[in-house]
C-alpha cells in the first residue's frame, strides 16, 4: 500500500522521483496545483485535464470529477473543461458565508457517500449537501460549527464524518443531520478527519495557529472518549494532510513530515521527513 504527498514544492509518491513542482494538494488520483492546474492520474503518469484560478481540492464522482475553488465556487469537469456547478452558487443562505479575517469563503473538501449524497465543506460556511447530483444543494450544520473537512464512510450507508472547530461531527443521514463528540480531546478544535474500519481518526489542536496538536482516534460506534495515539506536532495536521484505508493511517505535518501507521494508529513510523509544508496526502491501495 503506497501514498502520494502534496507539498508546497511538489507532488511525490514514494519511491519515485518528484511528479510535480510547486504547490500542490493531492485527492486520489487527482490533483489541483497553485498555477491552476488540474492533473489526473493514468497508467503511471500525469497529465493535465484543465486550468482554472484558485483550486483547493478535487473528487472523483459520477457525471464528471468536481473541484472546489477559493470563494466557495464548485466547479465540474465537462467536454469543454471546468463548468461551473450553478446549482452550488444558488443555496440558500449562500450570503452568510464569511472568513473571520473579512475575505472570501473557501470550499476545502469535498466527498461522496455510499447513497451517492455529494458533501462540501465551506469554511465558513458549514456542510452544503447534494442528493441529485450537484443539480441542486441544501445547506447542513450550523456555519458556527466552523467545519474544515467533511468524509464519508463509504462502506457504510449514511455515516459521514466532519473535522470542525468544536469537535468531530458524525452524520448517519448523509449529513441531513449531525452529532458533535469532543470527548477525550485535549481541546476541540479540530482540523482534518480520516476513517479506517469502525474507527475515526481527527487531528485536533488549540486553534487556527495549532498550538498542542496531536492525532486522537475514537470508535465510529457509540459515544467513547477519543484518545491520543501521536506525539504532539508543531502546526496544525491540516484538511486533508491525514488519511486512512483498512488499517493504514498516513498524516503529514507542516514541518515537511509524513507519519505511518499499519495498526489502525497504535505505533507509528516516520517515513519521510525534511519536505516542505506537506499539504495533503492520500493513500493509494
Amino acid at each position: 500500500m503506497g501514498y502520494r504527498i502534496g507539498t508546497v514544492d511538489g507532488l511525490l509518491e514514494p519511491p519515485h522521483d518528484p511528479i510535480d513542482t510547486g504547490p500542490v494538494r493531492v485527492f486520489g488520483d487527482a490533483a489541483v496545483t497553485a498555477d491552476g492546474r488540474v492533473l489526473w492520474q493514468v497508467a503511471d503518469s500525469w497529465k493535465v485535464l484543465a486550468k482554472a484560478p484558485g483550486l483547493l481540492c478535487a473528487l472523483d464522482a459520477s457525471g464528471g470529477l468536481l473541484v472546489g475553488t477559493e470563494g466557495a465556487h464548485l466547479l465540474r469537469m465537462g467536454r469543454d473543461g471546468l463548468e461551473p456547478v450553478v446549482g452550488f452558487d444558488e443555496i440558500d443562505g449562500r450570503d452568510t458565508w464569511y472568513t473571520p479575517w473579512g475575505g472570501p469563503p473557501d470550499l476545502r473538501s469535498l466527498t461522496i457517500t455510499a447513497d451517492d449524497v455529494l458533501l462540501a465543506s465551506v469554511h465558513v460556511g458549514g456542510i452544503p449537501r447534494s442528493e441529485d447530483g450537484g443539480h441542486s444543494w441544501s445547506p447542513s450544520i450550523d456555519i458556527e460549527t466552523d467545519v474544515h473537512q467533511v468524509r464519508a464512510v463509504t462502506s457504510r450507508s449514511g455515516l459521514v464524518v466532519a473535522a470542525a472547530g468544536v469537535g468531530c461531527c458524525i452524520s448517519g443521514d448523509n449529513g441531513a443531520t449531525w452529532t458533535v463528540r469532543a470527548e477525550g480531546l485535549h481541546a476541540p478544535y479540530c482540523r482534518a478527519v480520516a476513517v479506517t474500519d469502525d474507527l475515526v481518526f481527527v487531528s485536533a489542536s488549540e486553534g487556527p495557529r495549532g498550538n498542542k496538536c496531536a492525532i486522537y482516534r475514537a470508535a465510529l460506534a457509540g459515544s467513547g472518549d477519543f484518545r491520543r495515539v501521536t506525539d504532539w506536532v508543531d502546526g496544525n495536521v491540516d484538511t486533508n494532510a491525514l488519511d486512512a484505508l483498512d488499517s493504514c493511517v498516513v498524516f503529514g505535518t507542516l514541518a515537511g513530515a509524513v507519519w505511518r501507521s499499519g495498526d489502525h494508529g497504535a505505533t507509528w513510523e516516520r517515513v519521510q521527513h525534511g519536505l516542505s509544508p506537506v499539504t495533503s496526502v492520500s493513500i493509494t491501495a
